[in-house]
Order: structure tokens, then C-alpha cells, then sequence
């Protein structure tokens, strides 16, 4: 596997790599099971029509079963909200194209954009939907961080995120369940890009569970002393939600037409983040270090299938890629935060 290379261009970081690339879709040859045929042409692309299922059908049936009745509690789902272009596209779709009363539910990891805060109430008050933050404390985030920087996951995490995104997202599907389950609502909603997270629209609530378990377990092995926090965050409490659904499935989603929507209801980008985030500040670091550590992309998964459906150009796909769209004062300012060394300083 040839390294990726990090390149200071006037202080913002470009990823150089010699990598063949898949010719239909921006996947790299050493990407797990890229499988590349004769033609250049990765078993991603040949299998994609069995792969991906974008349900408008199955979204309808679950949410269906979630709309208001009288007699029914206070809300009908608590979304996953990061603030982030997508969980702010959900969370307008949610109330407005299905009519739902959602409690949105954000946990604060200490490293939202400076906008964030500013863009979430504004689709709140758009929308008009209760919120509820939840901030771990920053020895526990912090420590789960550190710890998924240095553990050992699965092909199955890696593939997909960066382990601390790993870790972070069983965070928050945890407290997503307790939450539903102390309210008494009874699903449970995300936004994340179709085609990132699963190939399906609603996923059961044992799947969560094993996400939880899979992105946690780890943490604990690596630092035991964290152990009984997460055990508070993750146990469950009362009667759990039956799982989860993604409304973007419903939707033909592109990138320009998300924002669009997000830019009528006060929504802005953020200017702190790396090219693939709209929330964290942590991400682009956690970006160079898979790329440093496995030599490909941590998004480059999710972008190939969005070339694949033409949801988004290849061009835009291989420049998103190549250019981290950060400084590398920046990333080094958020390892300073956390208390670790800057990837960018690996030799």
C-alpha cells in the first residue's frame, strides 16, 4: 500500500496518493474488497443496483405508523440532530412534508462548528420542534476520542467512518434510546447521507444495539477507566423505540439541492469545518489520521455510491477528497484540545 501524502498548499492541506481509482466511481485499489476487474472497474460498482435500496415506500410505512394520534405522548419521534446539513434536512422534512412532532436531541461533543449552535436554532424555529442537548463530560468525550484513536476496530467501522465517529455515533445512538425510551416516543430518526450509515432506510432497534456495542466495546478495552461512564450512557432504560429511519430515502438527495432547502430556513455553512463535515471541528483531523493509518478516505465510500447514482459529479467527488479544505494550523489547534499530537506531524 503506497502512503498518502500530506501537502501544506499556502496552508491548507491537500491528500496526494498515487492509488489507481476505480473508472466509474472514486474508489482507491486498496479499499476493502474493491475488487477491480479488467476494465478498472471496482465489484462496488458492478453490485451497487443489489446493494442500495433508496425506499420512498418504506419510509412511508414507518412513519405511517408514527403520526400524531390523540391519545398517543407528547411527541411521535426524537431525531438524532448534529446540526449538520443533513440531520437539518431531516428534521425540516420530518415536520413539514410528514407532518410529525419531533423532539430533536443533539449531543454536544465539544468540538461543534461555531456556527452550529446559531443554525440549529434557526431550523428549530423554523420548523418549531422542541430540543433537548445532552454534553458528556469532556473526560469522557475527550477520553472516548483518545481511546478510538490507538483501539483496534473492525473492517466493518473503518470501512465506513473514522473510528472516533464510530465511537461517537454509539454515543449517540445510546442516549437517542434512553431518550425515546423516557419520553415514551416510540422511533427513533437520523439524518446522514443515503448510502453512508446502511442500505436501508429504517434499521431495527438490535442493529443500533450492535453498533453501540461494536464502536464502544473497543473504547472500553483500551481505556477501562471509562468503562462505568459508558456503562450510564449506554444502559437501557424502560421500553426502547423499535428502531430507526432515515426520511432523506424518500428524497432523490444531492448535496445542492440539501442546501438549497437548509439555506430558506436560516441554515449557513459552517467555515471551520473540513469538506465533508457541517458540524464538528474534530472531523478533519480524524480525517487524516484513517488516511495515514488505512490509506484511503474515510468518506470515500459514501462518495463513490453518490457518483454511482449521479448525485454527485466524480470531479467534485476527487476534489472533496484531495483537498481537506483546512489549515493545518487549525488541525493542529484542535490536537492541542483533545491532548493528543497532530497527524499531520507523523512522520
Amino acid at each position: 500500500m503506497s502512503a498518502a501524502q500530506f501537502v501544506d498548499d499556502d496552508g491548507t492541506i491537500v491528500v496526494h496518493t498515487d492509488q489507481h481509482l476505480c473508472r466509474r466511481c472514486v474508489l482507491p485499489e486498496n479499499f476493502p474488497d474493491a475488487d477491480f476487474d479488467g476494465a478498472g472497474v471496482c465489484g462496488y460498482c458492478r453490485a451497487e443496483a443489489d446493494r442500495v435500496d433508496h425506499s420512498r415506500a418504506e419510509v412511508e410505512a414507518v412513519l405511517t405508523g408514527s403520526r400524531p394520534h390523540a391519545a398517543s405522548g407528547d411527541y411521535d419521534v426524537v431525531l438524532l440532530y448534529s446540526g449538520g446539513k443533513d440531520s437539518s434536512l431531516a428534521l425540516i422534512r420530518l415536520v413539514e412534508e410528514h407532518g410529525l412532532r419531533v423532539l430533536a436531541l443533539t449531543l454536544d461533543n465539544g468540538f461543534l462548528a461555531q456556527v452550529t449552535a446559531a443554525n440549529m436554532r434557526a431550523v428549530l424555529d423554523s420548523v418549531g420542534a422542541d430540543h433537548i442537548i445532552v454534553r458528556p463530560r469532556r473526560r469522557v468525550m475527550h477520553g472516548v476520542y483518545r481511546s478510538a484513536l490507538t483501539s483496534a476496530f473492525g473492517p466493518e467501522t473503518v470501512k465506513y467512518s473514522t473510528a472516533a465517529c464510530g465511537s461517537c455515533i454509539g454515543m449517540v445512538f445510546a442516549a437517542g434510546m434512553r431518550t425515546a425510551a423516557s419520553y415514551g416516543v416510540p422511533l427513533l430518526a437520523g439524518g446522514w447521507t443515503p448510502g453512508q450509515l446502511t442500505n436501508a432506510a429504517f434499521v431495527s432497534a438490535g442493529f443500533l444495539r450492535e453498533v453501540i456495542e461494536r464502536n464502544l466495546d473497543p473504547v472500553r478495552s483500551t481505556a477501562p477507566e471509562l468503562s462505568a461512564d459508558l456503562d450510564t450512557w449506554t444502559r437501557d432504560s424502560g421500553e426502547l423505540p423499535r428502531g430507526l429511519v432515515n426520511p432523506l430515502y424518500a428524497i432523490d438527495y444531492t448535496e445542492a439541492g440539501a442546501l438549497a432547502v437548509l439555506e430558506s430556513h436560516g441554515w449557513v455553512a459552517p467555515k471551520d469545518t473540513d469538506s465533508c463535515s457541517t458540524n464538528c471541528r474534530l472531523n478533519g483531523l480524524l480525517i487524516i489520521d484513517h488516511i495515514r493509518k488505512y490509506g484511503y478516505h474515510p468518506y470515500v465510500y459514501e462518495m463513490a455510491h453518490h457518483v454511482r447514482i449521479g448525485a454527485m459529479a466524480r470531479d467534485e467527488a476527487l476534489h472533496k477528497l484531495s483537498n481537506v479544505n483546512l489549515r493545518s494550523s487549525a488541525v493542529g489547534a484542535v490536537a492541542v484540545e483533545l491532548g493528543i499530537r497532530s497527524p499531520l506531524s507523523v512522520s
